[in-house]
């Protein structure tokens, strides 16, 4: 069983006129400038990052607010059910984030930062993006006899992520359709 980590907070809400704006200047600039948003939110820096926390969590927060939208649209129109289900899904999900400009933007320009947000065990992306495949998981396979939904779950994110940022770990090109080929594989 894995062991959770560091307490992660829950999601901003959608309508936090921050989070708005943060949203807006990540798709428009593939990045988050701490002082032009804190200026455009009308408050300081220091209580940008008192509400908010570090830029770290406030990208987490921005990408899996756009995350969660993309995941609203996207899953209604996978069909498959079971293993099938999950590995379109996650493809589905990958290939979405891959073509959105702010995504590329931020994975060129900001290879260690992106890394360290989306994959981090503690930061948001990761820890809420397990917790919503491991719902998924149990809705499509059930509980499984011999380790955990979670596990699972983990083992999941963490092949989708291996194809889909392979470019930055190895320099080969990421390949979002293995990574659709190895979940199916690892969930039968």
């Amino acid at each position: 069983m894995m062991s959770p980590p560091q307490e992660i907070p829950d999601p901003l809400p959608v309508d936090d006129p921050v989070l708005r704006a943060a949203v807006a200047m990540f798709d428009r600039d593939g990045w988050i400038d701490a002082r032009a948003l804190a200026q455009e939110a009308g408050i300081g820096r220091a209580t940008l990052y008192r509400r908010y926390g570090d830029r770290d969590r406030l990208l987490g927060e921005v990408i899996w607010s756009i995350a969660t939208a993309e995941f609203a649209r996207v899953h209604p129109r996978c069909r498959g059910r079971g293993a099938d289900g999950i590995a379109d899904l996650v493809h589905a999900i990958l290939h979405t984030s891959a073509r959105l400009p702010s995504m590329r933007r931020f994975l060129a320009d900001h290879p260690e930062t992106a890394l360290r947000v989306m994959t981090s065990r503690d930061g948001v992306m990761q820890h809420r993006l397990i917790s919503t495949l491991t719902r998924i998981v149990r809705a499509e396979i059930g509980e499984p006899d011999d380790t955990d939904a979670a596990t699972l779950a983990y083992a999941v994110t963490r092949v989708g992520e291996s194809f889909y940022y392979r470019e930055l770990i190895t320099g080969e090109p990421a390949d979002i359709d293995a990574a659709a080929v190895v979940i199916r594989r690892l969930l039968r």
